[in-house]
């Protein structure tokens, strides 16, 4: 699978019927972006549609933040989270200048008020979501620290 862009593996999971936040850590982790451990895949699980559908926090955000966090997060307080938090502002700063939001309820508003969430068009339009949230996340995960 080297040869697969991020962005479409996350937006196939997607399409196969995984949530967003599940598409991406899995993507990240079929093409080496970050080892996700089986735990976080399944605990990624109740982050799809803003929050267990709650319409809370996009899962596209949410899980490329548990990424950094594997990667830059730490395990004792002195180790300092500097790195993680830069690059989680980042995720956070991605997203909303795209979408001008960061709640899944605003950006599925339209199908939302028509009472068609669960509908193809829907799904196709947050898969686009996905591609291009992990694609920007693994550009701010790959990238070489400033430190």
């Amino acid at each position: 699978m080297e040869n697969k862009d991020v962005g479409e593996v996350a937006r196939e999971y997607y399409l196969r019927g995984f949530g967003c936040a599940e598409s991406i850590l899995h993507a990240f982790n079929d093409l080496g972006v970050i080892n996700v451990p089986e735990a976080l895949l399944k605990a990624s699980t109740g982050f799809g549609t803003g929050f267990g559908g709650k319409g809370s926090t996009c899962g596209a955000i949410t899980c490329p933040i548990m990424a950094v966090g594997l990667k830059y997060g730490r395990v004792k307080p002195e180790e300092g989270a500097e790195e993680a938090y830069k690059r989680v502002k980042r995720v956070v700063e991605t997203y909303e200048q795209k979408f001008k939001t960061t709640q899944c309820v605003e950006v599925t508003k339209v199908w939302r008020e028509k009472g068609q969430f669960n509908t193809p068009e829907r799904r196709k339009f947050c898969s686009s979501i996905v591609r291009y949230m992990a694609r920007e996340a693994e550009k701010i995960i790959s990238e070489a620290s400033n430190k």
